[in-house]
């Protein structure tokens, strides 16, 4: 009758649930990197907040119109945080993104738009997809692959705000 309005999106699981580590694996497939071509600046952490899970973080300089439309140059930090919980058999998606003006060194490239630069998915079809063909930056389709893929492995997703 009422739909749920707060809180995390759930997914239910399909079947039995598979081993912690098998999830994880599945999970990290969909964070390759190739050479400068895709996710150069990407790199896999391991957090306090993610339990059994891990943090994907891209770090690399943008430039971006602020809300007055004046164009400056930032440091941007993009994080996917994926915090699996064996006890629930769940795992917790987030998307974050940080950006603070800063200088930017001779050497760096600097990144408008950008969303071309955060590639999630399988390394064959990243390979296939054009990034300059990307006109907008959608977090939760990002996210929606990966809770496909664990649904389909068992273990209920849980899409948190954007």
């Amino acid at each position: 009758m009422f739909k749920k309005m707060f809180g995390p999106k759930k997914y239910e699981r399909e079947g039995e649930p598979v081993p912690v580590d098998d999830l994880r694996d599945a999970l990290r497939e969909y964070f390759p990197q190739e050479g400068e071509m895709i996710n150069q600046y990407l790199t896999i952490q391991k957090t306090d907040k993610t339990h059994s899970g891990f943090a994907a973080v891209w770090e690399y300089y943008i430039r971006d119109s602020d809300s007055e439309g004046m164009k400056s140059n930032y440091f941007m930090k993009y994080t996917v945080l994926v915090d699996i919980r064996p006890e629930e058999h769940a795992v917790y998606f987030k998307g974050k993104r940080f950006a603070r003006t800063k200088r930017v060194p001779k050497e760096e490239t600097v990144y408008d738009p950008w969303f071309t630069e955060i590639r999630v998915g399988k390394l064959e079809d990243l390979k296939v997809e054009k990034s300059s063909s990307f006109k907008v930056f959608s977090a939760k389709k990002i996210l929606k692959k990966l809770v496909e893929q664990t649904t389909g492995m068992g273990w209920d997703a849980y899409l948190l705000k954007i």
